[in-house]
C-alpha cells in the first residue's frame, strides 16, 4: 500500500501531542494499512437500453488512490425498484480490472432498474458505500407522460460541526427531498418559540442550502416552509463547539467557538481513506473562546477529508467533512476526430493523445447520440472514486461536482455538510478496538469437501485423488491429496459457466467408486446487504422513449419474439423437457436423432458404452488396439470412420466418456449427421450429457463422482461488423452501441489511443465516452459528442 502522508503543524509551536492521542492516530493508520478501503467503478456502454439488449461494462478498482489488485471476484447485480435481484453476474478480477455483460431479458417491462457492484472486501465497511446506479430499460409497454403533483417534502438540518451551540454564530446546512428522495426546492424562515424570525433560508443547489444565526440557551427553533410545512431544528446545547470552515485558495479557513471546561479543542485531525493526513495543534489561549486558523490543503490528494476536533484527553468534540479537489488526478489528454463520416456504414477514426509517459488501462464506448437520454452522464469515474464512494447517502448528479461550473467548490461543500462519516468510530480508534474484517477475498474459486468410499462411511483418507474440471472451452486434470479424514481443497481455480468436475481414484480398472460431499460454494453465494432503494426520477424524455420503444419492437420482430404466447413446460412430454434443460443450439432437435433418457436408470457394473451395446439400431461399439480404446461406428460399410463424440456439448474422446460413472449420465443422443461437427458430422455424432440439478442429486446417492459446479459468468465479445469487404451488407444495421472496447492497454511516452469503428445505417451524431486509470492512479474521463459542422 502506498499513501503519501502529510503532517501539518501549527506555526506557533511544534507542540508534542499527548501520548495517548498520538497512539490512537497510529491505531487508525495501522488499521487502515491492513484494511484499505476498496472501491470499484463500472463504466457502461450506455445509460438506456431496450429489453433484449446487452449491457456492456468495465470495472475499475482502486484503494489508497492507486489501482488495487486485492480483489479476485466481482459481483454485479441488476435489481428492480424493490431491490429484488433479477440478474447476478460473478466475474473474475485480474489485476485491478474486470469486464463483462448483462443480457437483458426481452420480457423486461419499461422502467428504471438498479445496478449494484461489489467485492467481498468492500463489505467489511458500511455497505451503503457500494457502487450503484440506475439504467433505463424500454420494453413492450410504452412510457406514459408523468405529471408529478405537489407533495410534501422532507427537510433535515445539519449544524456544521455536529451540534447547535448557544451563544455563538452557528452555520446550519439543510437538505430537502421529495417523496421519491430527489432534491426539492424549498424556502422559508427560522423562528423561535415566540415565532420571532431569527433567519431565513432557500435552496442553493439540488435541495441543499445553508444559513447562519445565533441560538440562545434554552430556546427552541423550527423552520416554517413557504409551502406551509414545519420542521424542528436540533436542540440547542448550552456548551460545546461551533465549527465553521470555508474555502480559501489552496487551503481551508476554520473558525472555532467553544464553551465549557471539557469542550476546549486541543488539536484537529484530518483523515482520508483511513490514513491521517493532518495533525495540527490548536493555539488555545487561557480564558479564550475563539480559535481561528488555516489548514494548508494544496498538497493533499483529492477526495473527502474528515476533520475532527479533539480535546486534550482525546475526546472528539466536533466533526466535519470537506472536499479537496486539487485536480492532481486528471490525466491530460487531447481528443481528435481524425476521420468523421456519418454516412451509412462508413469508417470513422478518432484518437486520444496523451502528453506524457502513460501506462494504464482504458475503455471506450461509441454510441448513437440521438438515443442517449441525457446530455451528460450523472456520474463518472471521477465522482465514483473521489466522492460517492466515501458518502453513505445518495448524491444527486455527482458528476456536476467535477465540472467547470463557477459554483462547484461551494456546492460540493453542501454535500459534505449534509452527510456524515460512518466507516469507523473514533472511540474504537482510541481504545484500539477497530473492527476486524468480516470478509476475506476468496482468491477466485475454491473447491473443498470430503471423499468417502461409495456405499460406506469410510473416508478416502491419505489418497491421491484425480480431479478433472471440464467446461465448454477448457479441460484441466490434476491430482490432489486427501488428508487423514478424507478432506481435500483446491484453490485459485478459474473457469466459466457450468463445469463438470469428475473425482476419481487413480488406479484405473481397480478404481473404487467415490462419494463426494462439497463444502459450501466459494463463489456463488449471497451476502447480507441492505436493500438498494435509489431515488427514481421519472423519465420524461418522450422523444427518446418513443425511439427506444420503436427499436424494441424492431428487435422483437427481427428475433421472432412473441410475448403474448407462453408455452407451459408441464404440457410437453418428458423427453422434450429434458432436451430443453440439457441441450442448446444445434444440439436441440434433429429429425433423425435418437435420444435415450438415463435420468431414472440405474446401471450396475458397466460403463456407458457397454450399456449402449445393442440398444441403438445401427450403432456398433468396438474395443481394441494397444490400450483397449473404444471406437464407435454408425451404419457404415466399407472403410469405416469413427463417430465424433461430445460430452456436455464439448468435443471429447471415448476414454473420457468411458471413465464416467454411467449413473452420472442423464441423456445420450445420436445424430446420423450433425452440421455442428467438423465435416458436417457425416460419420455420425454421439452426444452424452451428465446429470445436473435434481437429476444430479439423485445420482449422488448411488455414485456421486461427478459434480455440477457453476463457475464465473461467461464473458462475451462485443460484435462490431467489418464493412470493408461488403460481406455483411445483407443485414439492416441499427446498432445503438457502435463500438465497445473494454480493455485497451497503453504504455509509453506520448501514446495515442485509437478509436476506429464503422457507422450503422442511420446514426448522424456520435457520443464518445473514454475512461481509465494509470498505474500511478491518474484518471481519464472524456465525454464528447461528435457530429459534422453545420
Amino acid at each position: 500500500m502506498r499513501f503519501l502522508k502529510y503532517i501539518l503543524l501549527s506555526g506557533i509551536g511544534i507542540i508534542a501531542m499527548q501520548l495517548h492521542s498520538q497512539e490512537f492516530v497510529n491505531n487508525l493508520d495501522n488499521w487502515g494499512k491492513k484494511n484499505a478501503i476498496q472501491k470499484t467503478y463500472l463504466q457502461l456502454d450506455r445509460s438506456a437500453y431496450f429489453a433484449g439488449q446487452t449491457v456492456w461494462f468495465k470495472a475499475y478498482f482502486m484503494a489508497d488512490f492507486l489501482p488495487s489488485a486485492a480483489n479476485s471476484t466481482l459481483f454485479v447485480e441488476l435489481l428492480d425498484n424493490k431491490s429484488q435481484p433479477l440478474i447476478k453476474k460473478v466475474l473474475p478480477v485480474f489485476g485491478a480490472l474486470s469486464y463483462g455483460q448483462i443480457d437483458l431479458p426481452n420480457t423486461l417491462a419499461t422502467g428504471s432498474y438498479q445496478l449494484r457492484a461489489y467485492t467481498p472486501l468492500m463489505l467489511n465497511f458500511d455497505k451503503n458505500y457500494l457502487f450503484s446506479r440506475r439504467i433505463e430499460v424500454f420494453g413492450n409497454n410504452k412510457l406514459k407522460p408523468v405529471t408529478t403533483p405537489a407533495t410534501s417534502v422532507t427537510i433535515r438540518f445539519y449544524p456544521e460541526g455536529g451540534n447547535l451551540v448557544a451563544g455563538f454564530k452557528n452555520n446550519i446546512a439543510f437538505k430537502a427531498t421529495d417523496q421519491q428522495g430527489l432534491p426539492a426546492t424549498v424556502s422559508g424562515r427560522i423562528v423561535d418559540q415566540q415565532n420571532k424570525t431569527v433567519s431565513s433560508f432557500s435552496t442553493q443547489h439540488d435541495g441543499m442550502g445553508q444559513f447562519a444565526f445565533l441560538p440562545a440557551t434554552g430556546s427552541q427553533y423550527r423552520a416554517l416552509l413557504d409551502n406551509g410545512q414545519t420542521a424542528a431544528l436540533p436542540e440547542v446545547a448550552a456548551e460545546g463547539v461551533a465549527l465553521i470552515i470555508k474555502n480559501a485558495g489552496q487551503g481551508k479557513i476554520f473558525s472555532i467557538n467553544y464553551s465549557g471546561s471539557k469542550q476546549v479543542p486541543a488539536y484537529i485531525v484530518g483523515q482520508m481513506q483511513h490514513q491521517v493526513l493532518i495533525k495540527q495543534a490548536l493555539p488555545v489561549k487561557p480564558g479564550g473562546s475563539v480559535i481561528n486558523g488555516v489548514l494548508q490543503t494544496g498538497a493533499l490528494p483529492s477526495g473527502v477529508l474528515q476533520l475532527t476536533l479533539f480535546n486534550k484527553d482525546g475526546l472528539p468534540l466536533a466533526e466535519r467533512l470537506t472536499f479537496i479537489n486539487n485536480k492532481e488526478y486528471l490525466l491530460t489528454s487531447t481528443f481528435k476526430a481524425d476521420t468523421l463520416q456519418t454516412g451509412a456504414r462508413k469508417k470513422n477514426h478518432f484518437s486520444i493523445a496523451f502528453a506524457d509517459s502513460v501506462t494504464g488501462n482504458f475503455s471506450v464506448a461509441v454510441t448513437d447520440a440521438d438515443y442517449e437520454p441525457a446530455t451528460y452522464r450523472p456520474g463518472n469515474i471521477y465522482s465514483a472514486f473521489l466522492l460517492t464512494s466515501d458518502i453513505p447517502g445518495y448524491v444527486h448528479q455527482p458528476a456536476y461536482y467535477f465540472s467547470d461550473s463557477p459554483n462547484v467548490a461551494e456546492d460540493v461543500e453542501l454535500v459534505m455538510l449534509t452527510n456524515g462519516w460512518r466507516r469507523f468510530l473514533w472511540k474504537d480508534a482510541v481504545a484500539n478496538q477497530l473492527p476486524l474484517p468480516a470478509h476475506k477475498d476468496p482468491g477466485f474459486i475454491s473447491l473443498s469437501g470430503r471423499v468417502n468410499l461409495a456405499g460406506s462411511r469410510k473416508s478416502f483418507a491419505d489418497k491421491d485423488l484425480l480431479v478433472w474440471v471440464a467446461t465448454d472451452s477448457d479441460r484441466r486434470l490434476q491430482t490432489i491429496k486427501t488428508d487423514a479424514a478424507g478432506h481435500f481443497k483446491m484453490d485459485s481455480l478459474i473457469f466459466f459457466n457450468k463445469a463438470r468436475i469428475l473425482f476419481s481414484d487413480i488406479h484405473g480398472k481397480k478404481s473404487k467408486q467415490l462419494t463426494i460431499k462439497l463444502n459450501s460454494d466459494s463463489l456463488i453465494r449471497s451476502f447480507s446487504i441492505p436493500p438498494l432503494l435509489l431515488p427514481y426520477e421519472p423519465f420524461t424524455n418522450i422523444s427518446i422513449a418513443n425511439k427506444m420503444n420503436n427499436a424494441w419492437f424492431d428487435y422483437t420482430r427481427g428475433e421472432g419474439v412473441t410475448l403474448d404466447s407462453v408455452t407451459v413446460l408441464g404440457t410437453r412430454n418428458r423427453m422434450r423437457q429434458l432436451e430443453d434443460i440439457y441441450m442448446s443450439g444445434l444440439f436441440t432437435g434433429g429429425i433423425d436423432a435418437k435420444t435415450i433418457d438415463l435420468t431414472r436408470e440405474f446401471i450396475p457394473n458397466l460403463n456407458i458404452f457397454d450399456y449402449l451395446q445393442g440398444r441403438i439400431a445401427g450403432l456398433t461399439i468396438m474395443r481394441g488396439g494397444q490400450f483397449g480404446d473404444y471406437q464407435l461406428y454408425y451404419r457404415q460399410g466399407g472403410v469405416r470412420r469413427p463417430m465424433q463424440l461430445y460430452l456436455d456439448e464439448m468435443p471429447t474422446d471415448p476414454g473420457m466418456i468411458a471413465s464416467l460413472n454411467p449413473n452420472d449420465i442423464a441423456l445420450v443422443k445420436l445424430f446420423p449427421s450433425f452440421v455442428g461437427a467438423p465435416g458436417g458430422g457425416a460419420n455420425g455424432v454421439l452426444a452424452v450429457y451428465t446429470k445436473r440439478g435434481n437429476d444430479l442429486n439423485d445420482a449422488m446417492e448411488s455414485a456421486a463422482s461427478v459434480v455440477d459446479y457453476e463457475g464465473y459468468s461467461i464473458l462475451k465479445e462485443f460484435y462490431a461488423p467489418d464493412y470493408s469487404t461488403g460481406a455483411e451488407n445483407q443485414y439492416t444495421d441499427y446498432r445503438l452501441t457502435l463500438d465497445w472496447k473494454p480493455e485497451l492497454f497503453l504504455s509509453g511516452k506520448n501514446p495515442v489511443l485509437p478509436i476506429s469503428f464503422y457507422n450503422n445505417d442511420r446514426t448522424k451524431r456520435f457520443k464518445i465516452v473514454a475512461e481509465g486509470i494509470t498505474s500511478t492512479g491518474k484518471l481519464l474521463m472524456i465525454e464528447r459528442y461528435v457530429e459534422p459542422e453545420k
